[in-house]
């Protein structure tokens, strides 16, 4: 099945932030198994976090800060949330006696099931780097690259041998095993552009294009004026702040990361929705071989929108460093971020929209520590695994396994994969 997500959002009782920060903070992130929150009974969890989102006023009116739960699985929402309340009750009611009109008296799994679908919410733009792939696939498929690597070195004479000749003793020796049977019984297709799908697309951006054009226009000479950008530069910044944050960075192979911004108002607003629901396309139906705008490195991504849509969130789990990440995204996708940042208060100023901004590279990186927030606790189901991997994995199995005859350049390209 294709991958799915759920998020949470839960006011806190106001006085008890620090207090339910403390109970989910797991010092040295990722997520040990002896930490507040059991991510590791979830055997469909891709990744997931909670988080403390800070309160704040908007327009003079006071937003209290909430606790957010988002996780990326194997299974609908629904599903999800049943398993929640039926597995890890009392890790839930610890959390939640910290939030808002969590029943304290007679907690049931139905009403832990009722609250959490009560504080769910809609995912506005939603990308996975390596569609289509279980977490018990991806272990599947990394126990299948070791055993070929091993038949490769237990074969002192294989490297004398022609492309052909090695991958018939590959196969031979996997047809060996039952381990193997899974492949037949679970059987996989690379994902590939959708492409009936993204001619309607296209004549949905054909169709607005226009007026999208005109909304940059107006916002260049009647909004981007208005608002004061943050102004650092990365070396203003609180060295105390960045210190915290990347105290739960380039731990593992993998990192993540966390932003909040206020949505700037009126056409802003407008557009900001728009371009959501463009790059939600984009990511469903042409970015689906690992490759998001140029950057290979991002499992998932996703932008939703809170506080009755005053603010929106954005959250990654990534490959490599922070640095190496957003250096990705600027040299290959600048004009993107643009499009969808430069709607969020502090933002570096744009040119109608798609120029500027991120092109100040250290105005932008402060920007985006700056709106950087801790993330308590996370989760990676494999964390040692790169998205390159995965996707390099799933080409060696549908290789190996194929029943198509391949000629002498596909069998190379598959054992370079080995």
């Amino acid at each position: 099945m294709s991958q799915s997500k759920v998020c949470l959002q839960i006011p806190i009782v106001h006085g008890k932030e620090s207090a339910l920060s403390a109970v989910l903070n797991t010092y040295g992130n990722p997520a040990s198994a002896d930490s507040a929150f059991p991510f590791q009974q979830f055997s469909k969890i891709h990744f997931a976090r909670w988080f403390i989102v800070p309160g704040t006023i908007i327009k003079g009116k006071p937003i209290p800060a909430s606790v957010m739960y988002a996780a990326n699985i194997d299974e609908t929402p629904t599903a999800h949330l049943e398993a929640l309340a039926k597995k890890v009750g009392p890790a839930l009611d610890t959390i939640f006696s910290h939030c808002k009109d969590y029943p304290t008296e007679e907690i049931t799994e139905q009403s832990r099931l009722s609250y959490l679908k009560a504080h769910s919410l809609r995912t506005q733009a939603f990308y996975v780097g390596a569609p289509k792939r279980t977490v018990e696939q991806i272990f599947n498929e990394a126990e299948l690259q070791d055993a070929v690597r091993k038949i490769v070195k237990q074969e002192k004479s294989i490297s004398r041998q022609s492309p052909q000749a090695i991958l018939n003793k590959i196969r031979t020796e996997l047809a060996k095993s039952e381990r193997w049977d899974w492949v037949q019984k679970q059987p996989f297709t690379l994902p590939g552009i959708k492409w009936v799908r993204g001619f309607f697309f296209a004549i949905a951006v054909l169709i607005t294009l226009i007026p999208v054009l005109l909304l940059t226009v107006l916002i260049h000479f009647f909004y981007e004026n208005r608002l004061e950008p943050l102004g650092l530069d990365i070396n203003q910044l609180d060295p105390e702040w960045l210190q915290k944050l990347k105290m739960q960075e380039d731990i593992i192979y993998q990192n993540q990361l966390t932003q909040v911004f206020e949505i700037k108002p009126g056409l802003r607003k407008v557009f900001l929705h728009y371009i959501l629901w463009f790059t939600n396309q984009l990511a469903n139906i042409v970015a689906v071989k690992g490759d998001l705008m140029g950057t290979p490195t991002i499992h998932f991504a996703r932008w939703v929108l809170i506080d009755q849509g005053r603010r929106f969130i954005f959250l990654s789990n990534f490959d490599g460093s922070y640095d190496e990440y957003l250096g990705d995204f600027i040299d290959n996708n600048g004009w993107g971020l643009n499009a969808i940042y430069s709607n969020s208060k502090g933002y570096p100023r744009t040119k109608y929209v798609f120029w500027g901004g991120s092109y100040k590279i250290g105005e932008f990186l402060a920007w985006g520590r700056h709106y950087q927030v801790p993330t308590q606790s996370w989760y990676s189901a494999y964390p040692h695994i790169g998205l390159p991997q995965i996707i390099n994995q799933s080409k060696l199995r549908v290789g190996l396994f194929s029943t198509r005859s391949l000629d002498s350049e596909q069998i190379e390209d598959l054992l370079r994969r080995i």
